[in-house]
């Protein structure tokens, strides 16, 4: 260890893991030799001194994988590298080790770190500022700026981030461009990024880039770039990793993760390094053929040909319900997806409403109206939009209290504290790959609704990675939507505030579920309140709130009276 005599102000704001420029060591020859050997390997300094923080193992050095070396090795040796990289196999990791180590051991280096949201790019700058104040004092330049964008040492080198704005980096220059998840950039912006970003190393001779990105189907950039690259008709260096050289993750591993995912299909985007076309499907062609024969015409139709039933709620059931509300102007459409989930084993399908007339105001009554029929069900209600005068009024003016919280960050509670369903890239992607989960991996549910599975043949993923209906379809996808917030109810966070797990599968899901014994549930017989439309029955004599709670049903007012005296309800 080295016998430090710096003093107080020689440190950057008194952080004793910030030498300031000049601070002064007693050099033994074993640093003196670390700093050489360092300066000339780039191997040596990221598995003797580069320190990470391990979801299990906590805060210690790195332990490099053998892809790893292998691309750390083709930085150091090429201008132009490009990696196609399946998710979790430490890519940021190798931008942010190639990065320091270019910052400490060349002098006059300027690395930009550009990422496609700012946020991610503030996380890869933590990650770089972690090693650096835990590199031995003696070993690293002295600090001259350091701050949560931008650090300058005192070697003249420094490290900035940017986004994929179309103006990052304008106006700069630098020696080292590291682009992270290249392929994520939005089409419509990434060419004007791409002008922007490479003139920054192309007024130098020895600048370099680095790319790394999980793929993300074909006809973007990262695409043109990494396929030229292993044709060689470019100048660029192509890496690959795939899951399987992480240790630990074996054939198992994918099947368990396959599951998780809830396709192959979602597996070989994430973790197969395949460039699957835009216009893929979200479900595959056979679970959509199974899906086909379920379908048939529901026994009630109600409320002008808007509300489809396939059967009558029942107190011994559990139900879900999801919302997707639009702004009824007679183009996208307001939809109600009601699910039975006592089963999970056989989820059902048992009634929609889907109206393209009905405003936000009216239909919060409405909604209000069709929940109480289902025994107040917990709802997942998308609140974006006008969907929040719903979710507000539902919960305000009529009391309703199951109303489903869930938001793209739930950590951040200031930003999203509020009731309902936060339709975002994160919370659609994860919806999306829950339902892949219950209807492809599982086959547990059945659908009845056919315009519901007409919808779900051209619901398609676009290059950016996000989920819509087909363009040129003429369609939309409010129904599809709607399902996947109702089966929002069986992540497992959200699971356990509205039910008792009774039991997990084998990839920690719900199995069996339960009603929690304070909940009481009230049920309106909608045959109650409404012709039968596919029949031509008139509504029969009112039926009163069922009231259950737990396994217990019971009649309020007179109609408990008439039980007791031998009546018997029809």
């Amino acid at each position: 260890m080295s016998t430090n005599k710096v003093n107080e102000r020689d440190y950057y704001l008194g952080n004793k893991k910030l030498p300031r420029s000049g601070a002064k060591f007693e050099w033994t020859p074993k640093m003196v030799a670390g700093i050489k050997k360092c300066s000339k390997n780039l191997l040596y300094f990221a598995e003797n001194y580069y320190t990470v923080v391990n979801l299990d193992r906590g805060r210690g050095k790195i332990k490099l994988y053998k892809c790893q070396k292998r691309v750390l090795r083709a930085l150091r040796d090429n201008r132009f590298n490009i990696t196609l990289a399946s998710r979790q196999v430490g890519k940021t990791t190798m931008m942010t080790i190639y990065a320091l180590w270019i910052a400490c051991f060349q002098d006059d280096q300027r690395i930009l770190i550009v990422a496609n949201k700012e946020q991610t790019a503030i996380n890869i700058f933590k990650r770089v500022r972690l090693a650096y104040e835990e590199l031995e004092n003696w070993l690293k330049p002295g600090v001259e700026e350091y701050g949560k964008t931008s650090m300058v040492l005192s070697n003249g080198s420094s490290i900035g981030i940017s986004t994929t704005s179309s103006d990052a980096g304008r106006g700069d220059s630098c020696n080292v461009l590291i682009l992270d998840e290249l392929a994520f950039i939005d089409n419509h912006l990434v060419e004007d990024f791409w002008k922007s970003v490479y003139p920054i190393i192309s007024s130098s001779k020895k600048s370099k880039i680095f790319i790394a990105s999980t793929p993300n189907g074909t006809g973007n950039l990262f695409y043109d770039l990494y396929e030229n690259a292993n044709r060689g008709t470019n100048n660029w260096k192509a890496s690959r990793i795939d899951w399987w050289e992480i240790p630990g993750r074996d054939e198992e591993w994918k099947y368990d993760t396959i599951r998780s995912l809830g396709s192959s299909t979602a597996f070989d985007q994430e973790f197969g390094n395949k460039f699957i076309e835009s216009g893929e499907t979200v479900l595959s062609e056979d679970v959509l053929q199974k899906a086909n024969i379920t379908t048939e015409a529901p026994k009630y139709i109600f409320d002008d040909g808007c509300y489809h039933m396939w059967s009558q709620p029942d107190p011994n059931r559990m139900y879900t319900v999801g919302v997707d509300i639009s702004e009824g102007v007679g183009e996208a459409a307001t939809v109600v997806q009601i699910l039975d989930i006592t089963d999970l084993s056989n989820i059902e399908q048992v009634a929609i409403y889907y109206n393209k007339e009905i405003n936000p105001h009216n239909f919060t009554g409405k909604l209000y109206e069709i929940l109480t029929h289902w025994g107040s069900p917990p709802a997942l209600i998308e609140r974006n939009n006008c969907g929040a005068q719903v979710v507000d009024n539902l919960k305000n003016i009529h009391g309703y209290e199951n109303i489903v919280n869930f938001s793209p960050n739930p950590s951040d509670r200031i930003k999203y504290d509020r009731p309902g369903v936060i339709a975002h890239t994160n919370t659609k992607y994860k919806g999306v790959t829950n339902m892949r989960y219950w209807l492809t991996e599982l086959c547990s549910l059945t659908l009845r609704d056919q315009n519901t599975v007409d919808e779900l043949k051209i619901f398609v993923r676009y290059p950016n990675g996000t989920w819509a209906a087909q363009k040129g379809s003429n369609s939309f996808d409010d129904r599809v939507m709607a399902l996947v917030w109702a089966l929002m109810i069986l992540e497992n966070a959200i699971t356990e505030k509205y039910f008792e797990i009774i039991s997990l599968d084998d990839n920690n899901r719900p199995k069996q579920l339960n009603q929690h014994e304070y909940n009481i549930r009230q049920f309106v017989n909608p045959l109650s309140l409404y012709n039968n439309e596919l029949l031509g029955e008139e509504g029969g004599l009112p039926v009163p709130f069922i009231m259950t709670q737990g396994n217990k049903q019971s009649y309020p007012g007179d109609v408990d009276d008439l039980l007791e005296h031998g009546y018997e309800l029809l």
